[in-house]
């Protein structure tokens, strides 16, 4: 979910996403010939193929995919250079994050240097992902005018599917809202949750978990509250189970942190928190600057 950051990209319909993957894999397949039996094993992450839109396509791939280089046609020398230069770049990167951003770093350079209709954008890779652009095709094999932005996330797929899942809601509400309403949770506490490695302790940065049983004891420990991956799954049980636990404090520290974190998001205020944004806008110097044009909220936007 890396928002989108291409501007020839567009939304794109349920029924071409499965025509318009067929010919990414195609086209990726002619860069990395040997990788085609990595692709079977590539997941859809988040709410992609579950409503009539998708804003972009969410994939996952396991680590295990690149633990041969050589299926992607990838030098080792290069790889110890770009790891060596990612090295003396980072604070807090582990070993292991530094060696997949390297590995997605020489990727992206193979498909910037082929003759594909697949745009990448490097900046991606620090995070663990892949985030490219490629036209969008209808079941008729015809191309359309738009293209759609892909990101393609390495790593543990149990941990991405946890961390990208996203319920079907009506109203306003989205599967990033869940997602921001974790990493809330998580900060307001200490943490940084990511969706690619898993949970972090800001003070050491320590990696404390990276299974999604992991992250909820964690969570049930430091709240002392009982939350079950059913409830994790969906924003308004999340929500409601939060509302009936936590004492006021608490609730209004992590919604707090959670309004804050939305208010550098592309998306709307969820309308069951949408009071609470308006009491608390000044307190918190909301600017609203990223609600969408149909939020009830943009009333409310400081330019």
């Amino acid at each position: 979910m890396g928002g989108n950051i291409f501007n020839k990209t567009a939304k794109i319909r349920k029924e071409d996403i499965p025509p318009t993957l067929d010919k990414f894999y195609e086209q990726l397949g002619s860069v990395f010939p040997n990788a085609k039996k990595h692709f079977g094993n590539i997941a859809a992450l988040g709410s992609v193929g579950k409503k009539d839109y998708s804003g972009d396509i969410d994939l996952a791939i396991s680590g295990d995919a690149v633990k041969n280089v050589e299926d992607w046609g990838l030098d080792k020398e290069e790889l110890k250079v770009l790891f060596t230069k990612f090295k003396k770049r980072s604070r807090t990167a582990t070993d292991k994050q530094i060696i997949k951003r390297a590995i997605l770093d020489a990727i992206a350079d193979k498909i910037d240097s082929s003759n594909v209709d697949i745009d990448v954008e490097k900046k991606g890779t620090s995070s663990g992902a892949l985030f490219m652009a490629f036209p969008q095709y209808d079941s008729e094999g015809n191309e359309l005018e738009a293209g759609v932005q892909i990101d393609l996330n390495l790593g543990d797929l149990k941990w991405l599917k946890f961390a990208y899942h996203s319920a079907s809601y009506k109203g306003n509400v989205k599967g990033l809202h869940r997602t921001q309403l974790m990493l809330a949770l998580f900060s307001n506490k200490g943490y940084t949750f990511s969706h690619n490695y898993g949970v972090k302790n800001k003070e050491t940065q320590e990696i404390v978990a990276n299974s999604p049983t992991e992250a909820i004891d964690l969570l049930n420990s430091v709240y002392n509250i009982n939350l079950t991956s059913e409830i994790l799954e969906d924003y308004f049980k999340l929500i409601a189970a939060l509302r009936q636990e936590l004492p006021t404090s608490t609730l209004n520290g992590i919604l707090d942190n959670y309004i804050r974190i939305l208010d550098r998001t592309r998306a709307d205020i969820p309308e069951d928190i949408q009071a609470y944004w308006i009491e608390n806008q000044e307190r918190l110097g909301l600017k609203g600057k990223f609600l969408p044009e149909d939020s009830k909220l943009t009333s409310y936007k400081i330019q």
